[in-house]
Formats: C-alpha cells, sequence, structure tokens
C-alpha cells in the first residue's frame, strides 16, 4: 500500500526502541483546514466567546490502496474518509518538540465493542472485518 504525508512536516516512525522504520517527508502543498471564528456576543469571567466553523481541507480523491497522512484536525473536518492517517503516540525531545510517532490513528476505525472487531476500512475497498 502507498502512503502519501500531506502534513507539512517530516512524519518518521519509530518502534520502540526509537530506531526509525519509516520517514515521509512533509508536503509541499499540505492538506489545511481553515477557521472562521464570529463573536456569540457572550463573555466568561470577561472572556469574549467565539463560535466557529472550519472549512474543509483539499484533499486528493480517495484512491484505492492509498492511505494520507494528515493532523487530526484535518480528519475531523472530513468524517466520512476512511483512508485518512493521523500520527500518533508521539515522540518528543527534552523540549516537548515532537520528533517522530509510532503508530497512526485509521480515520473512520470502529472501536473493538464487547471483545470482537467491527468492520475496519480499506482505502478505496469495501470494509472488511478484523
Amino acid at each position: 500500500m502507498r502512503v502519501v504525508n500531506l502534513t507539512p512536516h517530516v512524519v518518521t516512525v519509530v518502534d520502540e526502541r526509537s530506531r526509525v522504520i519509516r520517514r515521509w517527508p512533509g508536503a509541499v502543498r499540505p492538506a489545511r483546514v481553515e477557521a472562521v471564528r464570529v463573536p456569540v456576543g457572550l463573555e466568561v469571567a470577561g472572556v469574549p466567546l467565539m463560535a466557529e466553523k472550519r472549512t474543509r481541507a483539499d484533499l486528493p480523491e480517495p484512491q484505492e490502496g492509498v492511505w494520507f497522512i494528515v493532523s487530526s484536525v484535518v480528519v475531523s473536518a472530513h468524517p466520512e474518509r476512511r483512508d485518512l492517517l493521523v500520527p500518533s503516540d508521539l515522540v518528543r525531545d527534552g523540549s516537548g518538540v515532537v520528533t517522530a510517532c509510532r503508530s497512526f490513528v485509521v480515520s473512520g476505525s470502529p472501536v473493538r465493542v464487547g471483545g470482537r472487531a467491527q468492520d475496519r476500512p480499506v482505502p478505496g475497498g469495501r470494509p472488511v472485518s478484523a
């Protein structure tokens, strides 16, 4: 399967011993979600409250056998997609800067219910049971 990084950052995946498993360069044109904020006319402790509407990202169409690495904000703007990966189990340096991840969260992936796996997504294909 092919993996395409649509974030502006290099995505590095490491194992439990911090050995690099794989690395994808940052995208020249990353997938972004914009936020439009509108005052709602209320305050909490003197702080104005805002409503926020997020745009959808300019994602490529789903392609069979292709996964896209994106941010969690992009995934939240596209709940219908089943081909998006979000870096997870982040590894940070001494300053708290993310340097790698150990896994990906799959968009639209059901959680185990009652000890049995639900259908899991396959990019560009039909769900299959785990």
